[in-house]
Parts: structure tokens; sequence; C-alpha cells
């Protein structure tokens, strides 16, 4: 479990990142390359978590189920994020666009995972 909470410290840790720190003007802020690193940074915080998630006992729910749980969790963490952004990050505004993103990273994480292991990342493990 390790590298999915050195990520999930790592996505939290740039949303928290001063507002003054992105410039609005910035090339990559106006190309809205920001919302391919949500993407992005969600994908891979999927991916270790699913990873650590079915590498679980055999049978257990989080091992059965665990896109739903990575789906869900990471859902939850992009919603208090972006709530965040407009609330209590200094200079930083929330973006339903942000959130879209962090769903497509999700999405990709189990894509990615079927990639790596030949198999989706619900059901029983393959022995």
């Amino acid at each position: 479990m390790l590298p999915a909470l050195c990520m999930g410290v790592a996505v939290v840790a740039l949303h928290a990142m001063p507002g003054g720190e992105l410039g609005a003007h910035d090339w990559w802020m106006n190309w809205r390359l920001d919302t391919l690193l949500h993407a992005a940074l969600f994908g891979l915080f999927g991916l270790s978590a699913l990873i650590a998630l079915r590498k679980g006992a055999e049978g257990s729910t989080g091992c059965r189920h665990a896109w739903w749980w990575v789906l869900g969790g990471g859902m939850i963490l992009a919603v208090i994020l972006e709530s965040a952004q407009g609330v209590v990050f200094p200079g930083r505004g929330s973006d339903p666009w942000d959130l879209v993103a962090d769903f497509i990273g999700l999405l990709l994480s189990g894509c990615a995972f079927r990639a790596l292991y030949l198999m989706w990342p619900t059901g029983k493990k393959a022995h």
C-alpha cells in the first residue's frame, strides 16, 4: 500500500499548492494542460491503489471489488480536494472539468491494470 499512499499524498500536496505559484497566464494553463495533469495524477494514484488492493487477501472485499473501491474513493477524494481548492487553499479555485479529468484518470487506471496484468481489477484473482 505504500506506493498508493505516496501517490495519494502527492495528489493532495499538488492540490494544496498556493495559487500564486500557478499563474493563469502561463502557457500550460492557457492550453488546459492542468486538466491532463489531473487525469495523469489520478490515473497513477488509481493504478497503484488497484495493484495494492488486488494483491490483498484472496476473497476479501477490497480484492474482489478493487476497481469500484478505487473509483468511489478516488472520486470522493477528488470532490473534497476541488471543494477545498475553492475555500481553503489560497489563490486556488475549483473547476468541474478537473473532476471529469480525475474520473477519466481513474477509469484509465483500470484499463492500465488490464493491460499490465491481462485481467480486469474486479472479481476473483486468477490462480
